[in-house]
């Protein structure tokens, strides 16, 4: 009886060290849903715009959209969730550009028709850095509005905090990464395993431009919550608006998103 408990006891920390590996291993799989496009893929969107490639270390080089407004008094540097930039993305363009801001929507690596792969937090903090040092050569960083959507919060933080942006827009963020993955993952210690922090809360401590979170109380995805906490990092000045009714998609068919991010943006 004893060998035989022994031998369940080993076949169960077997399978414990299997799924720990298969976490690890495959953390870019379960966060990045990474969506692919050929390079001959041709956007089809009835207003202004170029496609722009960004060379990144390794020789490397992102692809991103770039929507043109009449008559712009500034850029939003778009930095999408976890599918990346999509077509769907490019057609609430104009919610955007209306408001007299161009908008550049930036693919991570693998995702789009952006070459190479994401391995690493530093790796892709990185490249958000090439990318923001790449569009300040035709923006004035003053000019420059950072935003960042769902899995796209976290980096879009840290990249607030280590530069000057006119301003730092989230919408729908969460508190750390490490944190969501250990609500999913609560049977593994995903504090040890986890490559990608994303600790927006850190990040917010060091940001020193304008702050506005936009979150819905309806989103079943990142609960409002996790906005609520963030509220205690922000600067007297910022901002947390939260939308009743709003879910985690579709905030451009909300007139109130819309009235306070135009608001926001004057």
């Amino acid at each position: 009886m004893k060998k035989l408990l022994k031998w369940i006891l080993a076949i169960i920390v077997l399978i414990y060290l299997l799924i720990c590996g298969w976490f690890y291993l495959g953390q870019e799989q379960l966060l990045f849903k990474t969506v692919k496009q050929k390079q001959d893929h041709v956007f089809k969107f009835e207003y202004p715009f170029e496609e722009k490639y960004i060379p990144v270390k390794d020789n490397k080089k992102l692809h991103g959209v770039l929507f043109k407004a009449k008559e712009s008094k500034g850029l939003i540097l778009w930095l999408p969730g976890g599918r990346g930039m999509i077509d769907s993305i490019g057609l609430n363009a104009p919610s955007y550009t209306n408001l007299d801001y161009d908008l550049f929507v930036i693919n991570y690596r693998g995702f789009g028709k952006s070459e190479g792969k994401i391995t690493s937090e530093g790796q892709f903090t990185n490249d958000m850095q090439a990318v923001y040092d790449f569009l300040k050569k035709e923006y004035k960083e003053n000019n420059i509005v950072v935003f960042g959507y769902s899995l796209g919060t976290g980096p879009a933080a840290a990249l607030a905090a280590a530069n000057n942006p006119k301003k730092l827009i989230l919408r729908a963020p969460y508190y750390s990464m490490n944190e969501e993955a250990a609500g999913l993952f609560y049977y593994i210690p995903t504090t040890w395993l986890l490559k990608y922090k994303f600790s927006t809360y850190e990040h917010l401590k060091k940001v020193q431009c304008p702050v506005v979170i936009f979150h819905g109380d309806a989103d079943k995805k990142i609960a409002v919550e996790k906005s609520n906490r963030l509220k205690e990092y922000l600067k007297p000045t910022d901002e947390l608006i939260v939308l009743k009714g709003q879910e985690h998609n579709n905030f451009e068919k909300n007139s109130e998103y819309m009235q306070e991010l135009s608001r926001v943006l004057k």
